[in-house]
């Protein structure tokens, strides 16, 4: 309990702090399909609890994490899958009402945008490397602009604590 007060605590002055990590500090993404990707080196459980910290220090609550590596082991024998394409990969859903409630606003249908996810997950073979994705944002919907930009921030926090 006292580290995780310390982490907190540790996390708040690096916010206030001048030097604080933001979207804009992010490289570029790399684009798959539909997906930008972060890539860093680590230890999977390492980065996904800095993840983890960086939704939560926002006062944001995961509402669900989605065990994709998992499900996809479990079901490899339906599927007749020759390989598998993870060793670790976990979806984690949450949503931040001010930006769900302004999504909502603008075009009650946007609720097709909620939860948002961002995907941490490990490559078969390269546990070293972790990979962050998120969706490609759809940015002619003006009120997603905010909720890219909170995910990034999120993944900027992840990636550089």
């Amino acid at each position: 309990m006292t580290s995780k007060i310390s982490l907190a605590c540790a996390r708040l002055l690096l916010c206030l702090s001048p030097f604080s990590v933001s979207a804009q500090s992010l490289p570029q993404p790399t684009i798959s399909g539909a997906a930008h990707i972060y890539s860093t080196s680590g230890a999977y459980q390492d980065v996904k609890s800095d993840l983890t910290d960086a939704i939560e220090s926002r006062g944001i609550v995961i509402s669900y994490v989605a065990h994709a590596a998992n499900m996809l082991e479990r079901t490899a024998d339906v599927v007749n899958a020759s390989s598998r394409a993870y060793d670790n990969a976990d979806i984690l859903l949450f949503c931040k009402a001010d930006l769900t409630y302004n999504l909502t606003q603008s075009n009650p249908h946007n609720l097709v945008l909620c939860p948002y996810s961002i995907s941490i997950y490990t490559l078969a073979g390269k546990p070293n490397t972790v990979h962050l994705s998120i969706r490609r944002p759809d940015l002619q919907v003006a009120a997603y602009a905010a909720i890219h930009s909170l995910l990034e921030e999120i993944i900027a926090e992840a990636l550089f604590w």
